[in-house]
């Protein structure tokens, strides 16, 4: 008898949990932005932190600053793809979108859930 409740309360729990669980998994995608040299990396971040569908932004290595030139500035991106889209379709809303905003000239997607990325056998870059 115990072990019917056991298993009858287990069922509810995870009946009830899903609701407060995430329907479809987080991806992680990795993007190499080069931006204008006079491009400010912490307003970037926090301008990627608030993109529809992002919950997580880090900075994957220090900036490299050319003399002349561009900044290059490698991040990481953790989003919630929509389940409408396919995995490209969620790559391209993303990186189009970082690319609007002020300083970002050059997306590049150069992984997404820790693999390397290509379309069509060329790098995706926008």
């Amino acid at each position: 008898m115990k072990t019917n409740e056991n298993a009858l309360r287990s069922v509810v729990r995870s009946i009830l949990e899903a609701d407060f669980r995430l329907k479809h998994q987080l991806s992680k995608a990795t993007l190499r932005l080069t931006m204008h040299p006079d491009g400010h990396v912490p307003d970037t971040l926090t301008r990627i932190r608030v993109l529809s569908g992002v919950s997580v932004v880090g900075q994957g290595d220090k900036v490299i600053r050319r003399e002349k030139g561009a900044s290059i500035l490698v991040v990481y991106v953790k989003f919630l793809p929509n389940p409408e889209l396919s995995e490209y379709e969620n790559i391209e809303k993303l990186a189009k979108e970082t690319k609007k905003l002020p300083g970002v000239e050059i997306v590049r997607v150069v992984s997404l859930n820790s693999r390397p990325v290509l379309h069509n056998k060329r790098p995706i870059v926008f």
